[in-house]
Formats: structure tokens, sequence, C-alpha cells
């Protein structure tokens, strides 16, 4: 990828908006993510169009169903070429994702477990009735994420040191990456693009949707690759 470390999030719903974004920022982006707002938006025919920028989609599905589902929504996934990586919820379960692998070992996608969102703290765990510490929480199920021979994770910034502590090998995808730290929208435990490149190696991505694409796409990332 070119020591390229940005995967664009494209929370949208207008597809036509979207590509025009992915083409101003194309040469500075290491790949796409779309998220459930577009996935619902769009068609086969959209997903498939994604071809074209010649970079890897990252499909945010987030998954979280039995076992038998997920594994075969990831087979109905795979006859997209463009789709190299997708989400499914680490507190699915091990059979989840275990299920989950066995799928994708059929195919060349690659999973990421998601850990505890970045939008959530540590009241939020709390609140459904988990008491443990959200880094512990975090640690716990990226350790469920080895045991299963996931291909990454999703993160926030503040766990790469952690994780590292762990494994060296999953690939971390960071959302949560805001420039002004008054303006976090709907995230919690953000951080911005200079405190994530520097413990970043080359396994880990920023994921950026509206710091990017809010105003002038060209613009924005360049302000943010010179941070």
């Amino acid at each position: 990828m070119q020591n390229k470390n940005i995967f664009l999030a494209l929370d949208t719903d207008n597809f036509s908006n979207g590509l025009k974004i992915i083409e101003q920022v194309k040469d500075k982006i290491a790949g796409i993510k779309i998220g459930l707002e577009l996935i619902n938006s769009i068609g086969p025919k959209e997903i498939a169009s994604l071809d074209q920028f010649n970079l890897p989609v990252f499909f945010d599905g987030k998954f979280f169903d039995v076992p038998n589902q997920v594994s075969k929504t990831i087979l109905a996934l795979s006859k997209f070429k463009a789709i190299k990586y997708l989400t499914l919820h680490a507190l699915g379960s091990k059979d989840m994702l275990e299920a989950a692998k066995q799928a994708a070992t059929q195919t060349n996608i690659k999973l990421l477990a998601v850990s505890v969102l970045t939008s959530w703290d540590q009241n939020d765990l709390n609140n459904i009735g988990i008491d443990k510490k959200l880094e512990d929480q975090v640690k716990l199920l990226v350790e469920l994420a080895v045991r299963t021979q996931m291909d990454g994770v999703i993160t926030s910034v503040e766990n790469i040191k952690m994780i590292r502590s762990i494994t060296k090998d999953l690939i971390l995808f960071c959302p949560g990456i805001r420039s002004n730290k008054n303006n976090k929208q709907d995230q919690k435990r953000t951080a911005s693009y200079a405190e994530f490149k520097k413990i970043a190696d080359d396994k880990c991505f920023a994921v950026i949707g509206r710091p990017i694409y809010e105003g002038d796409p060209k613009k924005n990332i360049e302000n943010i690759l010179q941070e």
C-alpha cells in the first residue's frame, strides 16, 4: 500500500458524491471503507463499481449473528473482488468467529474483529452489564481474536500499545481520528492523526471520514497528512 495508512470512511448515503470524494483523494489513501449507511443505500452494482479505483474495500458490516448466517454472508460477499476486509463483532462469540474464519479461508477476504467501539466509554460498557475496565475488555476481545485467527481488529488509538504487547501480527484499524478534540461528533475516544502516527506501525491504519470529506476533501487530507 506504498506506506499509505488512511482508509477513507464513506459514511454517507449518496453514492455519487462518494465517488467524487474518492476521486479527489484516491492517490493519498490506502483504501475505502463503506459503512452501514452506504451499504444499505446501494446495491451489488455499485459495490462492484468500486473496482475502478483499484483500492481495497473495507466492508464495515459489523456482523453479529448466529454462526451459520455470518459464514454464509461472508461467502456471499466474496463475489465482489474489491472487498478485501470485513468486520464482525468479537462479542458475537468464539463459535461465530471460528465459523467466520472457516468461511473466509475459502475467499480472499480478511476478517476484522470489532473490540470496543470508539463511540463507547466505561459507562456504556457498564450499562450493558460489562463490569470490566474498558481496556481490560478490549484486551479480552483481542485475545479472543488471536485465538480464533482473525486477521485484524478495530480499536481506538489509545489501545495500540497494549495490543502490540499481545501480538505483532494483527492488522489494526483505528477510527475516531479527529484533528479538533473539541469536535468529537459521535466519538468518545479520539486521537489526532499525529498521535496515531507516533505509535502506528506498518500494520496500523487510520479510518477517517468526516474530517476528510466535510468541506474540501483534497485540502483536508493534505492538512491531515501534514499534522
